[in-house]
């Protein structure tokens, strides 16, 4: 079972590539799903149990917004980033980075002891 801070890193990381792929372009969940794994070479695969909640809290935030592609059948619903969204993106793109830079230097200080001749 993952920790509370691991969740919540998870959370983060996800919204942080949610975000930045919907700067590019407006994009179905499905399709965010796709270019996640795309982009992280199927390391990162968003499980949709996860993705779409999360859909809906950035939603509900107003950092994105959502219409249907076809409203009678509500089939797939693409998504859009706000300006609020833009600006949430930059925070946590800070928070993020400072995260990974630490996480960095923890496993640079544990590779370096381990592997040392």
């Amino acid at each position: 079972m993952l920790s509370p801070d691991a969740k919540t890193w998870i959370k983060l990381v996800t919204a942080l590539f949610i975000l930045k792929i919907l700067k590019a372009h407006a994009a179905h969940g499905n399709r965010i799903a796709a270019e996640i794994k795309l982009v992280t070479g199927d390391a990162v695969r968003p499980n949709p149990n996860f993705l779409y909640p999360l859909l809906r809290q950035l939603e509900e935030g107003g950092y994105i917004e959502g219409s249907w592609e076809n409203p009678a059948t509500r089939s797939k619903r693409v998504y859009t980033i706000t300006p609020c969204g833009c600006d949430y993106l930059a925070t946590l793109k800070n928070i993020a980075r400072a995260k990974m830079l630490e996480l960095e230097r923890r496993h640079k200080a544990i590779r370096d002891y381990l592997f040392a001749e």
